[in-house]
């Protein structure tokens, strides 16, 4: 079995100057630091992270130490004055290509634009967005809830920076048509989109798909969606250990890509298991 694996894979510069800026405040600080909810989409980097004392706190109670780290999806406001009025430092982890989005979407609110953030609904990013921006930004996830929406004289159009370039495209074309003006800001994370490009290409070319990454994380779960909407068979795992070898009994090619948040160890125990498998195979063909 054949094992190609796609070209841009591991951490994004985003997300590894968030976890380099969190083992640094531990290394530094010689109190409890906290981050709200995940860092990083990814469980086992989160939970390397707690084992070098960075702590996830779930409830307000938790919240108590001498740093607090902003995700690299942002944080609510009232969480960070929380973190603040208790005396934390604050460490901003948030990805520079997030921080971008929101001021683009804070512009074009201040122009005098209704705003559509084409986004995941519960995602930090859009979280932290539409606080903000309150009733002045609609999120949509899918093109038969834009098509619901209300579009007034100008509407100003940006996406969850992780989002599916196709999803983004099909939302703007539909906006297009009815908006008698409308601005696009293309605030899609270039380290993501080379992902999905890859993506597309890579399912032409084999005969099944391994993404790797957090169940939870949604740039990884793009990626899984671009396998199954190319109707090759594809497996979302997080570590080594979930891989089924009857996966790939038919598979003379498969492709191995990864999401952003997803470390380099775990994509090589993917590999390392996949080539594993493809050992084994050969030796049952040969012995038969």
């Amino acid at each position: 079995m054949k094992i190609v694996v796609a070209k841009h894979m591991g951490f994004c510069g985003g997300v590894k100057r968030a976890v380099e800026m969190a083992r640094s405040t531990a290394e530094q600080s010689s109190g409890p630091v906290f981050t709200w909810g995940p860092l990083i989409h990814n469980p086992q980097v989160v939970r390397q992270l707690e084992e070098a004392g960075v702590r996830v706190a779930g409830s307000p109670e938790e919240l108590r130490g001498e740093a607090f780290i902003v995700s690299a999806y942002g944080v609510e406001g009232a969480v960070l004055e929380m973190a603040r009025a208790r005396g934390m430092r604050i460490v901003d982890a948030t990805c520079p290509v997030v921080i971008r989005a929101h001021t683009l979407a804070l512009k074009l609110v201040e122009e005098g634009y209704d705003v559509i953030a084409v986004g995941d609904h519960g995602h930090p990013e859009m979280v932290t967005l539409k606080e903000v921006l309150g009733d002045r930004v609609t999120v949509v996830h899918t093109l038969e809830e834009a098509r619901q929406v209300k579009v007034g004289p100008r509407v100003g159009v940006i996406s969850q920076t992780t989002q599916s370039q196709e999803n983004f495209q099909r939302i703007v074309a539909d906006l297009v048509v009815r908006a008698k003006e409308i601005k696009v800001i293309n605030t899609l994370c270039p380290a993501i989109t080379v992902r999905q490009v890859e993506a597309n290409q890579l399912v032409q070319e084999v005969d099944a798909l391994v993404v790797i990454g957090g169940h939870q994380s949604s740039n990884t779960t793009r990626l899984y969606e671009i396998g199954r909407a190319n109707g090759i068979p594809t497996y979302h795992v997080e570590v080594a250990d979930e891989l089924k070898a009857e996966w790939f009994e038919d598979v003379e090619i498969v492709g191995v890509t990864s999401g952003a948040s997803t470390p380099d160890w775990i994509i090589a125990d993917v590999i390392a298991r996949l080539q594993q498998i493809s050992r084994r195979k050969e030796l049952t063909q040969a012995s038969s």
